[in-house]
């Protein structure tokens, strides 16, 4: 359920947001909320805290974004895979026991190890601005990793940590804290 609006919310963000910030902010800025593509596997890794759900959460989120006609086409089932993946190591290496804001934002920011080089090898325009000026490269990742801990993580935190004192989320694990 989480994955698939995650799915679908993404396919408007990869159809609207992104265009208007590749073209009003170029790529940096993209760079900058890039972390909204990692919300997949962390906000279901928190809520549900069992081994897979970071990773099934990304894989799900992706194939419905892909379903829906994203313009990153079949990239979408790496992405997902393997962004998963990340934020699951994390989750796996505290035996899916501590979900502290720290755990939460590197689960949140290791996704960008994994997105981060298909993007710069599917994007001739970060090739074209690493020749221009190298400090570039080294710019998208610092801030893949940022975006990912503030909105993949920090932020998936706060949202569910406050839907669970609403009341929204009782009867999952994330509520039994």
């Amino acid at each position: 359920m989480f994955s698939v609006i995650s799915g679908l919310i993404f396919m408007v963000w990869s159809h609207i947001v992104f265009p208007i910030l590749v073209t009003t902010t170029g790529y940096l800025g993209v760079a900058a909320v890039y972390g909204m593509w990692f919300v997949g596997g962390t906000l279901t890794g928190y809520i549900i805290r069992k081994p897979g759900a970071a990773f099934l959460g990304e894989l799900i989120r992706a194939h419905v974004e892909l379903l829906s006609g994203s313009p990153f086409s079949i990239f979408l089932v790496y992405y997902g895979a393997s962004q998963g993946i990340m934020s699951e190591l994390r989750f796996a290496m505290f035996k899916y026991k501590k979900w502290d804001y720290k755990v939460m934002m590197i689960a949140g920011c290791l996704p960008a190890l994994a997105a981060f080089p298909i993007d710069y090898y599917v994007t001739p325009e970060y090739q074209y601005y690493t020749l221009a000026n190298p400090t570039f490269t080294i710019t998208l990742l610092i801030l893949y990793v940022v975006s990912g801990a503030i909105l993949g993580g920090a932020l998936v935190k706060w949202i569910v940590n406050r839907a669970v004192k609403a009341g929204a989320l009782r009867g999952w694990p994330v509520a039994e804290e």
